[in-house]
């Protein structure tokens, strides 16, 4: 089993080489499930704005799309490149901060156990990994179809005395996500395709699981041209940035393989009905402190070309979360997450 392609281009993703099991981490929550993750660590290069933080360490959990796994990251992190630099003389990072970037797996994908969790939820399951690992504070960045569990933990973990427990996000990244159900306008510069998909979210679950086994069952065929109809949505900047970093096609086919060959269409389709539907909270209600202490920061990152999660909705959720920042770049689609990586890392960790 696997495409003739995939084998060609990638030899070891293939299907008879998935799920992988000995690559990424778990612990166990308190209720019994697994919640898998990966870590990575690099050195990121600070600027003007960022250079008193140099030699300091930070913690930026992430939040990945659909299809998305412990693997998904920048293509940076996973040169030899980046390997050398971490075991390079400490005189040759002085201007550099260390990052420990956490990769999480949603309920039900890659080696998190399969549970029908809502947004909030997982916020949950978040905060058991934090006081497992004792991490008391935190950044995060959520991307695409991971942005409304990133947008619910900024919801429930970011007002400071909220969490006797702890810990507590300072900052959160949304890029190129989704937005509710009912945001004016959504659908408007939206793919046919995703448009269609949509309307089945908010008005047909099942037909769209449907859907999505068909897609599932298609892209374990052929991963290499699934992740290629990813591309080609997108507008011809999004093309540019595939050529810029060749390896984000490998990101994608990684996810694919690792989700499907475990037959986790399933949770994609769960959290497509969540989209649908109420999140279980309100956007106006992120950013608030209590008691006159600030609550947590949030920016949103999109691209006014893309086709998917389209530039309304990021407009949506900058305009509702009190005292968001908002950067919308022109030209660009979905990709947005690759060419901006080095601007999010520096918005994360500064000042926090």
């Amino acid at each position: 089993m696997g495409s003739s392609t995939s084998k060609v281009k990638y030899p070891h993703l293939v299907v008879s080489n998935f799920p992988i099991t000995n690559d990424g981490e778990t612990i166990t929550l308190s209720d019994g499930r697994l919640l898998g993750y990966k870590e990575y660590k690099f050195f990121h290069t600070l600027t003007d704005n960022t250079k008193s933080l140099r030699g300091q360490e930070f913690v930026i959990l992430s939040i990945p799309g659909t299809p998305g796994s412990r693997f998904f990251t920048h293509p940076s992190l996973l040169s030899k490149e980046n390997d050398n630099n971490l075991d390079s003389d400490e005189n040759d990072n002085e201007n550099k901060a260390l990052i420990r970037l956490i990769v999480l797996e949603r309920p039900g994908i890659g080696l998190s156990t399969s549970a029908k969790r809502n947004f909030i939820d997982f916020s949950n399951d978040i905060k058991e990994l934090c006081q497992q690992k004792n991490i008391k504070k935190f950044s995060l960045m959520a991307y695409s179809a991971g942005g409304p569990f990133g947008l619910a933990a900024a919801y429930s973990l970011g007002k400071q005395n909220d969490n006797l427990n702890g810990p507590t996000i300072s900052k959160v990244a949304i890029i190129s996500s989704v937005a509710p159900y009912d945001t004016p306008n959504a659908t408007n510069k939206m793919d046919w395709k995703l448009k269609f998909a949509w309307w089945l979210a908010k008005n047909s679950p099942s037909i769209l699981s449907i859907v999505a086994h068909l897609e599932a069952k298609f892209a374990l065929k052929n991963p290499v041209k699934a992740s290629c109809e990813i591309q080609l949505l997108g507008p011809s900047a999004d093309k540019e940035v595939y050529e810029k970093f060749p390896e984000i096609e490998e990101l994608f086919v990684k996810s694919i393989l690792e989700m499907y060959t475990r037959g986790q269409v399933e949770t994609a389709c769960w959290e497509y009905s969540l989209w649908g539907k109420y999140w279980g909270f309100n956007l106006k209600d992120i950013g608030k402190g209590i008691d006159g202490n600030p609550g947590v920061r949030c920016k949103v990152w999109h691209g006014e070309e893309d086709y998917g999660c389209t530039i309304d909705m990021g407009k949506y959720i900058a305009d509702q979360i009190e005292g968001c920042e908002a950067c919308f770049v022109k030209n660009l689609g979905h990709m947005l997450y690759f060419t901006a990586w080095d601007d999010i890392i520096d918005w994360c960790i500064m000042d926090q």
